[in-house]
């Protein structure tokens, strides 16, 4: 097999390889139109998640500052009492 014969084949396996990637291309395109929806509520729920846990977290350092501050007046209560 000479030169151009060799070309031929490569160039069919690289057609026959860019329309399997076209196929699998499409085939995935429509998977997520078909699943959208799903993806949609599942971003959602995400959204949903992460705000809940940056409120939790706001919500702990609120209460860490509170505590701080308690054993602050606790320990001044405590010295005027000692003395």
């Amino acid at each position: 097999m000479g030169y151009y014969g060799i070309n031929i084949l490569i160039k069919r396996k690289d057609n026959n390889m860019i329309n399997a990637i076209k196929e699998v291309s499409l085939k995935s395109l429509d998977m997520i139109n078909k699943n959208a929806d799903g993806l949609n509520k599942l971003a959602g729920f995400l959204k949903d998640m992460q705000d809940n846990q940056n409120l939790m977290a706001t919500k702990v350092l609120e209460l860490e500052e509170k505590q701080k501050r308690t054993v602050e007046e606790l320990s001044k209560y405590e010295q005027r009492n000692n003395n």
